[in-house]
């Protein structure tokens, strides 16, 4: 009976002592969720900066940033260096055509042939006049030189020699007449073959063989392709960048997207009434490229940005609380909004705190 009620009491006594290590507990649960942080409490701000800490400076690198670029992309399309109209300057049949649409005109440049026939007719009969006082001439020319011995000896009268003095005057000009004629005619039989500039190419072509052509019609459009032409029309704050750039500068080709070398040819001293705009031309003298007109080409200025961004390296940007950081070399935090990618690992920032020329970590 006594162990039983010995039993009894060891059992009464476990259960009190599990009921106050229970009620120790929950104080010890309650207390806890007393003191957990309520979110958007300071206390959440505390342990996120707790678990989030920056980072530790890692260098003593500083970089400068500098002011940021807006990029704009111009379009232009070549063209001949130089183009022409070839126009006949007599009036003829056309005899031969030599070249075609897209061939070059060879060493003399010759591109079609009038018929000569009735020009060389022509100068046949003046050749043949030409002959005739020749021989005039000479007979005069003895005539004079007789007479005037005759007239010293006082054998002839001073009238007749006169006469002969003149006769021949006559006959040497009219010989010297018909020799500008002849030069006349070699010139114009010159300008039967119709000529242009060697190395160009043929753009259109009017006339075909067996057409008579008066004289002012136009043949044929010539364009030289050996050297190309990019026209753009550049407002004054892109062509103040271009200046900067240089009298060289780089096209690249859109359809095969190569770069290529263009040199400012000329700059129009005034502007278009309607765009605004300032005609520049540039000049492509050698490269990879086809030589023929309607190429795409893409030119590329940096104007400054007019919202004050500037670029700075990858590696200076903090990223915390989803927001990004620049480090001043004092170790203080500027927050700065990311704009976008540059050019070399760079990044395009900005920020009312961080100016060009402003000094910041380079890896923080």
């Amino acid at each position: 009976m006594i162990k039983r009620l010995a039993l009894l009491f060891l059992v009464v006594l476990a259960v009190a002592l599990s009921g106050c290590g229970n009620d120790r507990l929950g104080g010890d649960a309650q207390a806890n969720a007393e003191e957990s942080p309520v979110p958007g409490s300071e206390l959440v701000e505390k342990a996120e900066a707790n678990t989030n800490p920056m980072p530790p400076v890692k260098s003593t690198e500083t970089f400068v940033a500098q002011s940021a670029a807006r990029r704009s992309s111009l379009t232009g399309f070549t063209r001949a260096r130089s183009s022409m109209t070839l126009v006949s300057e007599e009036s003829g049949r056309v005899h031969k055509v030599k070249v075609d649409v897209g061939d070059t005109l060879g060493k003399h440049g010759l591109f079609a042939e009038l018929d000569t026939t009735f020009i060389e007719l022509d100068l046949a009969g003046n050749r043949a006049d030409q002959q005739r006082l020749k021989s005039d001439l000479e007979y005069s020319k003895k005539e004079m030189e007789r007479y005037k011995s005759l007239v010293k000896n006082q054998n002839a009268a001073q009238s007749t020699l006169d006469n002969n003095v003149r006769a021949y005057q006559t006959a040497l000009q009219q010989l010297r007449g018909k020799q500008i004629e002849e030069r006349v005619l070699m010139e114009r039989m010159k300008r039967f073959s119709l000529l242009g500039p060697v190395g160009w190419k043929v753009v259109t072509r009017y006339i075909e063989p067996g057409e008579w052509i008066t004289k002012g019609e136009k043949v044929a459009e010539l364009g030289r392709y050996d050297v190309l032409l990019v026209p753009f029309a550049l407002t004054s704050e892109e062509y103040r960048a271009l200046k900067e750039l240089g009298d060289t500068v780089n096209l690249r080709l859109t359809d095969s997207n190569k770069i290529i070398k263009a040199v400012v040819l000329r700059v129009s001293p005034g502007f278009d009434s309607q765009t605004r705009k300032i005609n520049v031309d540039l000049e492509i003298a050698e490269g990879d490229i086809e030589f023929r007109g309607g190429i795409r080409t893409e030119l590329t200025i940096d104007l400054p940005d007019p919202g004050g961004a500037v670029i700075v390296p990858k590696s200076a940007l903090v990223k915390a609380y989803e927001e990004y950081f620049l480090m001043t070399p004092g170790g203080e935090r500027v927050r700065v909004v990311l704009l976008g990618s540059a050019d070399d690992n760079m990044r395009r920032v900005t920020s009312p705190d961080v100016h060009s020329g402003d000094s910041y970590l380079l890896n923080p």
